[in-house]
């Protein structure tokens, strides 16, 4: 098993100070199911959570000390909604903040004893929250917005409310360590971080009734949002949003695990010392408990034109080498009746229809083939989704990640692109696509990244490394088609003996009259706008050819010009 890595918190783009809206509200969760309201509110995707427990009691949540919240606006959170934990009432959250020693202390209170471990603290109202889950990828996070009452008065005081989120392989309980650090916080002085606490988040000074003293931090200023007057007292503001006299910016924590191995989250905010004044709480953002970069890899999700008389083909591989096979369950939606309208197939020639919608893929290279139906009323184009689950952990089949694949069926059209591979020896390269059927007036290549004139149909760009391009066109009717055009970039040494031919002249340029090109062997010369417009076309050209731009719009054209075996393009200015 991978060792567990620490948890590195990440702070956003601040948001407008003036920016407040209205009160935040709040809804009590006392009597939901704790799975249920966790998996609503706080799971994303790419993670799986098992024996759910709020204040160690798993079924209905027994107290009033979590329930989810809305910003309504205020942006200050910046959060919209999720879930928040506290150490007291939920009610006391909503603004404005009018009262600088809010609490409201529940009838029942709960001593979390890991906590008080933990922390070597006296502790008491604690809320919590445990459960066991795996992810699909190596990382897992979750955002999160620590607020307190104890802000200012209290701030490097004995009175620190304390907070966590506590991880540990299930396996191994010895490895747990504190989530909630301060971004940047690990050094040699603190091996583990900065825990997030009053004490060490705050304005910069102690408070009026603080003193100072280890574990007291004046300089993480920057993680901090001030919801009180400036001082040591801090009086109320009366300004709307929460009660709360101080929060933190939104943080997010990042784990490094092992994929489909079975982990511990205990998130926990207690106060400190035997009274339970002074409410704290920790808002928890919306699906924000989630594992990226965790599910199959599509190299195409957007809608793809598929004609009568052609065949899709969607390649798919595991995401990540973390994974020996997947299990996928395909369902259907669309216009389009799978087993009717169009046919889907595997590589290894398995038909995937509403009965039979499952199947392997493993470490190698697979795909899925879509058919348009012979017998299929195509005279208006119908729409195909397919929705892929897939299952990644054996022993976790609950685990899926999802994607759509979205098609659009056709009859035949007068517009067809030709499918090319073109071989590239520089990084600066001419890429284009051949037509086969019409005359497409408008063409767009995707990704536009580093090709010079993406609405032409010839243009030069900047390539690397091989990739996969996709061009559309259209002509002036509205017929449309698409095409990928994959270039390969080969080294130099692998170049063939190729026909020597000079480069053409053209003069003069930047140009306001006549343009003079000349080159050996001229088959053809096009003169392209920015739009990827043909202003100009003559084929069996010779060597010597004038192009009159008067009346040419002024910009920036790219000349096209063919001659013997090769292709060579320039950029021409118009003035």
């Amino acid at each position: 098993m991978r060792h567990l890595g620490y948890l590195w918190l990440l702070l956003p783009l601040l948001l407008p100070v003036a920016a407040r809206g209205q009160n935040v509200s709040v809804s009590s969760a006392q009597g939901q199911d704790i799975g249920t309201f966790l998996n609503q509110h706080l799971v994303g995707n790419g993670v799986y959570i098992f024996n759910p427990k709020f204040n160690n009691v798993s079924g209905n949540i027994n107290s009033p000390q979590i329930g989810t919240f809305l910003s309504n606006g205020y942006t200050m959170l910046q959060m919209d909604t999720g879930v928040v934990l506290t150490t007291g009432h939920v009610d006391v959250v909503p603004g404005p903040n009018n009262n600088n020693q809010a609490s409201h202390q529940i009838s029942t209170s709960y001593v979390d004893g890991q906590m008080g471990t933990w922390t070597g603290f006296s502790i008491t109202g604690c809320g919590t929250i445990d459960f066991d889950f795996v992810s699909v990828s190596p990382y897992v996070s979750v955002n999160y917005v620590f607020g307190s009452e104890e802000y200012p008065e209290w701030v490097c005081s004995a009175y620190n409310d304390v907070f966590a989120f506590l991880v540990n392989p299930v396996s191994n309980p010895s490895q747990k360590f504190n989530a909630a650090i301060i971004p940047h916080s690990v050094s040699t002085a603190h091996p583990n971080g900065i825990e997030v606490t009053v004490n060490s988040v705050n304005q910069g000074m102690a408070g009026g009734s603080g003193g100072g003293g280890s574990g007291c931090y004046y300089t993480y200023t920057d993680f901090y949002v001030m919801n009180h007057a400036a001082g040591a007292s801090g009086s109320c503001n009366n300004q709307p949003g929460v009660q709360y006299d101080g929060f933190t910016q939104k943080l997010s924590a990042n784990a490094t695990l092992t994929p489909c191995e079975p982990y511990h989250m205990h998130i926990s905010v207690c106060n400190a010392g035997t009274d339970q004044a002074y409410d704290s709480g920790v808002f928890l953002e919306e699906g924000s408990f989630n594992s990226p970069s965790a599910d199959v890899d599509l190299s195409l999700r957007y809608a793809d034109t598929v004609e009568r008389s052609r065949t899709a083909t969607q390649p798919l591989s595991l995401a990540g080498t973390y994974y020996t096979y997947g299990h996928v369950t395909a369902t259907f939606g669309g216009d389009a009746v799978v087993g009717s309208d169009y046919t889907l197939t595997t590589d290894s020639n398995r038909t995937i229809d509403a009965e039979h919608n499952t199947f392997y893929i493993d470490e190698g290279e697979h795909w899925l083939s879509i058919s348009p139906s012979d017998t299929a009323d195509l005279s208006s184009p119908k729409s195909v989704e397919i929705y892929l689950a897939t299952s990644l952990c054996a022993n976790y089949p609950a685990l899926k990640t999802y994607d759509t694949l979205r098609y659009v069926l056709r009859e035949d059209d007068v517009v067809r692109l030709y499918r090319d591979t073109l071989v590239a020896y520089d990084t600066c390269h001419e890429v284009g696509v051949r037509v086969e059927i019409g005359e497409p007036t408008v063409f767009h290549w995707m990704p536009e990244d580093g090709i010079d004139f993406p609405r032409q149909q010839y243009s030069t760009a900047l390539i690397t490394e091989s990739r996969l391009y996709r061009v559309a066109a259209a002509d002036e009717r509205g017929h449309t088609d698409t095409a990928r055009i994959y270039v390969e970039v080969r080294p130099r040494t692998a170049v063939e003996t190729v026909e020597a031919v000079a480069e053409p002249r053209v003069y003069p340029n930047p140009t306001d009259g006549l343009l003079t090109v000349e080159a050996v062997g001229m088959r053809s010369v096009e003169l392209y706008n920015a739009d990827g417009v043909v202003v100009y076309r003559r084929n069996a050209a010779g060597e010597r050819l004038t192009i009159d731009t008067r009346g040419m719009a002024a910009g920036v054209y790219m000349l096209r010009v063919a001659m013997g075996k090769t292709t060579w393009s320039e950029k021409v200015v118009v003035k």
